[in-house]
């Protein structure tokens, strides 16, 4: 009889699928990553295409290395029913009501956990980055959209309904403004990525005619140009001198200020991490905040949350994923294996 033992193998699959790029990577049993496989998400190429790209990219990982995988965790870019480990909803299409973690089982033979891009973020930057000693913190995702990821009491905290975090979705101004989600006047809607880009073409703003809305108008190709305008245009403009890009990214500073400073009233946590695309900004994005954030503070009620930006930068949710995979991995049954 070969000598035994009862092990659980350390080493796990991640997924991270957001609606700019896709990452599969492996992590040790200390949160540390191996190596990681990425490329460029395909909104027009659906749920089909981006199956075939996490299993042929998830296979190659594991047939060419010499690890043990022992399950596998998934941030997903868009709503997650976390109870029936469903996918609900995401901006391509294919994915309603989508069984993923079934699915990992099926076509991967690995155990499987999932949860949506900002719990995964939170838990991330909890276990591995700028939250690491915290007992209480919200990850906000600063990005094509805005989404929160809550770490309360040491735990990810999904409410009820599985919506708590939802920081994008609160109606905050009576604009009119029409979000994504399809109400009006929601945070995301006025300091998104998505909502900057739109700013800035109300302003007539164009990245090749200087940022005057006089100059622009006066351009006969200004509207086709301005569909082609992102936030990245616009917050190096902001950063280069361009009065018009710098008031469209102060404007959508104030309106986060109000949105961060509505977490810290109900929730006061020890630390609000930002993350996503946006971040990358730095101080063209983190200097009007922190300006807002000053002129809402109310002169009798402090607070001693601190706003830091993430530490693990865009691949927080990856670490998150990781770490529902570890999760996992320590509910499951001991797995007898070989001594090696």
């Amino acid at each position: 009889m070969p000598d035994t033992t009862y092990d659980i193998p350390h080493t796990v699959l991640a997924v991270d699928i957001g609606g700019t790029r896709f990452r599969v990577a492996l992590f040790d049993g200390e949160g540390r990553r191996l190596v990681v496989s990425e490329g460029d998400t395909s909104h027009s190429g659906g749920r089909k295409w981006m199956l075939e790209r996490v299993r042929e990219r998830a296979r190659a990982l594991l047939e060419q290395t010499g690890y043990r995988v022992g399950g596998c965790g998934i941030s997903f870019g868009g709503p997650v029913d976390f109870q029936r480990q469903r996918v609900t909803s995401i901006h391509s299409p294919g994915w309603k009501n989508f069984s993923f973690a079934k699915w990992v089982g099926t076509n991967l033979n690995l155990p499987c956990l999932l949860d949506n891009d900002a719990n995964a973020g939170a838990l991330g930057e909890f276990r591995y980055g700028a939250g690491r000693g915290t007992e209480s913190l919200v990850y906000v995702t600063l990005s094509t959209g805005v989404g929160a990821g809550l770490i309360l009491n040491g735990k990810t905290h999904r409410g009820k309904d599985g919506l708590a975090g939802e920081l994008g979705h609160i109606p905050i101004s009576d604009s009119g403004i029409t979000c994504s989600c399809g109400a009006a006047g929601c945070l995301e809607s006025l300091c998104s990525g998505r909502a900057i880009a739109e700013r800035a073409k109300a302003l007539g703003w164009l990245p090749s005619h200087g940022s005057t809305y006089g100059h622009a108008m006066a351009c006969p190709y200004s509207g086709e140009q301005s569909e082609g305008i992102t936030a990245k245009e616009i917050m190096q403009a902001a950063s280069e001198g361009d009065t018009t890009a710098a008031r469209v990214v102060s404007e959508a500073a104030r309106w986060l200020a109000r949105g961060l400073l509505t977490v810290v009233r109900i929730l006061n946590p020890d630390k609000i991490v930002l993350g996503g695309g946006l971040t990358l900004a730095g101080q063209v994005l983190l200097a009007p905040l922190q300006q807002c954030l000053a002129e809402l503070a109310s002169p009798t009620i402090g607070y001693s949350t601190a706003i830091v930006v993430a530490e693990l930068g865009t691949y927080s949710s990856l670490y998150g994923a990781a770490a529902l995979a570890l999760d996992l991995m320590k509910l499951q049954p001991l797995t007898r294996l070989p001594r090696q």
